[in-house]
């Protein structure tokens, strides 16, 4: 057990996949947990699992492309549950928009301010706005940015993602430098491949999953309580002592081999050097 009784969490993204695990992560270590995400209808449903474990769940529909409701939201969950110790940035991911994915001859204008907007901007003033409630409250937090591997290593067609991701990852260490004296922690997940929604499309076959799984040497894609499990304990206060850190969750493998993949399809490859 960790110590969450008394804690009040925020997570946004949280009605399904990887925010959804840790908004039920934290309620079974103790917490209240307030939900954001645009969907009013999957955050009701979490938040039913939420409270049948006896904790509060207020409920905060949230469009997080709209760096005013992401500041807005700091103050609606604290005034919700009368305080906050935790903020977990999970939404994030890839807009059905031209341009947000493929190559960077195809990104577009809007593609990157709406890419920037919901990756970096959105969850950096969220961020800021936990880490001066915390402040004000003097009992210190944690503030957890999901990142991605793509942060850290190039993705061809996922520039977009991985270049804000990466923004984020140094805002992350640069906020966690500065709020440090508040007794305020600041840390980074970056998850490989995670079964969710947004990979979807690349687990869709038998055939696939095998492919993707053998990228990693503990040999499987990830699954949001893996996600849920890390967050856990560097939103406690048994991780005190840890801020700044990127934690990668990638099953043993630092890198996908996306960049090898995408080398090897457009490179004529000996028949003996194929794998």
């Amino acid at each position: 057990m960790f110590s969450y009784e008394g804690k009040k969490a925020l997570v946004t993204g949280a009605g399904r996949g990887i925010g959804r695990a840790i908004a039920l992560a934290f309620a079974r270590q103790g917490a209240d947990v307030a939900l954001a995400a645009r969907s009013e209808a999957e955050l009701e449903a979490v938040a039913s699992e939420i409270r049948a474990f006896g904790r509060e769940a207020p409920v905060l529909p949230t469009d997080m492309l709209k760096v005013e409701a992401a500041q807005e939201l700091v103050a609606r969950a604290t005034d919700a549950m009368g305080a906050l110790h935790v903020l977990v940035n999970n939404a994030g991911g890839i807009l059905d928009v031209p341009g947000a994915i493929g190559p960077l001859a195809e990104a577009t204008p809007a593609a990157f301010d709406g890419m920037y907007s919901l990756n970096v901007r959105s969850p950096l003033f969220a961020a800021i706005a936990a880490a001066k409630q915390m402040a004000a409250q003097a009992s210190g937090g944690a503030i957890l940015n999901i990142v991605s591997i793509d942060a850290v290593f190039p993705a061809p067609t996922e520039a977009l993602y991985g270049s804000a991701k990466a923004a984020l990852v140094n805002l992350t260490k640069v906020l966690g430098y500065e709020v440090g004296k508040d007794r305020v922690r600041v840390n980074a997940i970056a998850p490989g491949v995670v079964d969710t929604a947004l990979t979807a499309p690349w687990l869709r076959t038998e055939e696939q999953r095998m492919d993707r799984s053998s990228f990693y040497p503990i040999n499987r894609v990830g699954v949001p309580d893996d996600v849920a499990a890390a967050a856990v304990y560097l939103c406690s206060d048994e991780a005190e002592w840890v801020s700044g850190n990127v934690l990668y969750g990638t099953g043993g493998q630092l890198a996908t081999s996306d960049v090898f993949r995408w080398v090897r399809t457009h490179n004529a490859v000996p028949e003996s050097a194929k794998i």
